[in-house]
């Protein structure tokens, strides 16, 4: 059985028909030259159980990441073969499966894919309008990650979002370059030693040795010597 847990986001509020696309559940997108919709556009989000039982998985892959259900047609799967959503049309056995997503229901023919369901959101935009687009709350490096498990170009985003997305990016690794340094120098900077009586007597009995001025002792000793 699949132990992949029911993720935290509900989307009970949401009505996905299959004329009408996904954009109302992701950012606001703006009207592009793209094909809206046109390889996604009957994506579905399961929302209950029963509705597992009209699943055509002849027609239909039933795909549940991080808890959340969809069902995306093969057809479309295979328009996108260097993704890894592209990827499970060509499975033939068990190995490839397995190659492909972190669990296998065989009993619902449900492939499981053990990632956090709000960053599914960046690819589920792009398969619906076509695009992929930066959203505000997402951690660049998360996005960064997310888009090379599920085999997606960042060719494929918004100028605009680039640009975004680069300089987010050099602005993180500004800061880490800047917390290295900051550790390299703490790493050099000589370890405080805690004075003890007895390192005072013997800081006291050097001055004496060395430093004939630091006092009556100090003058003292210079003369025997």
């Amino acid at each position: 059985m699949p132990i992949i847990s029911n993720a935290n986001n509900d989307f009970s509020n949401l009505s996905l028909s299959d004329d009408s696309s996904l954009d109302h559940i992701f950012t606001e997108i703006p009207e592009t030259e793209t094909i809206k919709g046109a390889y996604y556009k009957r994506a579905q989000f399961i929302r209950r159980p029963e509705e597992l039982r009209a699943v055509d998985h002849g027609v239909l892959a039933l795909i549940n990441v991080g808890g959340n259900r969809y069902t995306f047609p093969w057809s479309t799967l295979q328009q996108f073969p260097l993704t890894r959503l592209g990827r499970l049309p060509g499975c033939s056995s068990p190995e490839d499966i397995a190659g492909v997503c972190d669990d296998y229901d065989e009993a619902r023919r449900e492939f499981f894919f053990d990632r956090s369901p709000s960053a599914f959101r960046v690819i589920l935009n792009f398969l619906a309008a076509g695009k992929l687009r930066l959203l505000r709350e997402m951690c660049v490096l998360s996005l960064r990650e997310e888009l090379a498990y599920w085999g997606v170009e960042t060719a494929h985003m918004e100028r605009c979002c680039q640009r975004k997305m680069w300089t987010r990016l050099e602005e993180v690794q500004e800061r880490e370059r800047q917390e290295e340094e900051r550790r390299q120098r703490n790493a050099t900077q000589p370890v405080p030693v805690e004075e003890t009586p007895y390192r005072r007597a013997m800081n006291r009995l050097r001055d004496t040795v060395e430093n004939p001025q630091s006092g009556p002792a100090g003058k003292v000793f210079a003369c025997l010597m």
